[in-house]
């Protein structure tokens, strides 16, 4: 097939660029013309195709399919953070394939999963919501190209709070953290609450997809939603493909580390959320941008949770966003 810019009317320089990618050429004929009218739209029926578009074009978000001959999805994804690291990746996909979602978000650092068939209206608002985030990506690399390297003392280093309600566990992970990280324990989410009230520079949260009896899912999701500058590592024996992508699409978990746990894995993921928090905390456009999530769909902030989140996080709140 070849590759196609269609523009959309006028072809203003500040349409944002999109590129669609699925080795089905009836798929990418009904996104480009979806999408066609308002933006500019790039499509290719491969990887190898689609690499060559993002080397030569600035694409503001990559919309891959996962199964395709030659270069699956998640391939794509990490090589398009190397070749075209201000643009935006979600994974569009019928499957449900564990690996491959758990490489797009350690590797691919994929924005949000679309299911197939779409509905229109969702994909549009995704879209939408990938543009933005790529714009304020884009700034940020700039302003990161200009400015003098960043470096971080050890005391100004973010905390990391550990969420397990066995000890074992929590002893495994201080073990491999102790004497490189401050550290906090918690067994609950009221614990956890009260270690994110007593100390402001937790940064990066560990945690269980269940801690107890209690869902760790509304807790991230609202955490996020009012704090997206905190990154999350979610621990997990990974068996539920759809408990992933919905984990990205309504907590924008950072990384996801398997169970059991390998020391080294385990140590360049923490590191990793620190460098990203440090990154969001010193552009809290971008955190809004790239990594918040939108209310609930039951008005959470109705919920004993969420007035408890809020209360936590209220001197957070108030400096980022002006919450009071």
């Amino acid at each position: 097939m070849n590759n196609k810019h269609e523009q959309g009317h006028g072809g203003e320089q500040n349409k944002a660029t999109l590129l669609f990618v699925d080795d089905e050429e009836l798929i990418v004929k009904l996104l480009s013309m979806l999408f066609r009218n308002g933006y500019n739209v790039l499509t290719a029926t491969s990887g190898k195709e689609a690499l060559k578009l993002l080397a030569g074009n600035q694409v503001d978000v990559l919309v891959s399919d996962q199964r395709m001959p030659g270069m699956a999805g998640i391939d794509l994804l990490r090589e398009a953070r190397r070749v075209s690291p201000g643009t935006t990746p979600i994974l569009l996909t019928g499957y449900s394939d564990l690996m491959a979602i758990v490489g797009s978000i350690n590797e691919g650092e994929v924005f949000r999963f679309l299911s197939k068939p779409w509905n229109d209206t969702e994909i549009r608002q995704t879209i939408a919501d990938a543009v933005t985030a790529a714009r304020a990506t884009q700034s940020a690399n700039n302003k990161a190209k200009t400015a003098p390297p960043a470096t971080v003392a050890a005391d100004e280093a973010p905390t990391v709070l550990l969420i397990d309600d066995h000890p074992g566990n929590l002893q495994a992970m201080v073990g491999v953290l102790a004497g490189k990280h401050r550290i906090r324990t918690a067994n609950s989410i009221p614990a956890a609450l009260g270690a994110l009230e007593r100390d402001e520079d937790i940064g990066v949260i560990i945690t269980e997809i269940r801690v107890g009896n209690a869902d760790m899912m509304e807790f991230l999701r609202l955490l996020k939603q009012h704090y997206p500058v905190i990154t999350t590592i979610m621990l997990t024996e990974a068996s539920d493909a759809n408990q992933m992508i919905e984990l990205i699409n309504q907590a924008q978990i950072f990384r996801f580390a398997t169970k059991p746990m390998r020391r080294s894995l385990f140590q360049d993921a923490v590191d990793s959320a620190i460098e990203k928090y440090q990154t969001l905390k010193n552009n809290p456009a971008l955190a809004a941008a790239r990594y918040s999530v939108k209310g609930g769909r039951d008005n959470e902030d109705a919920s004993p949770l969420a007035k408890d989140i809020k209360r936590s996080l209220r001197s957070r709140l108030k400096a980022f966003f002006g919450v009071r």
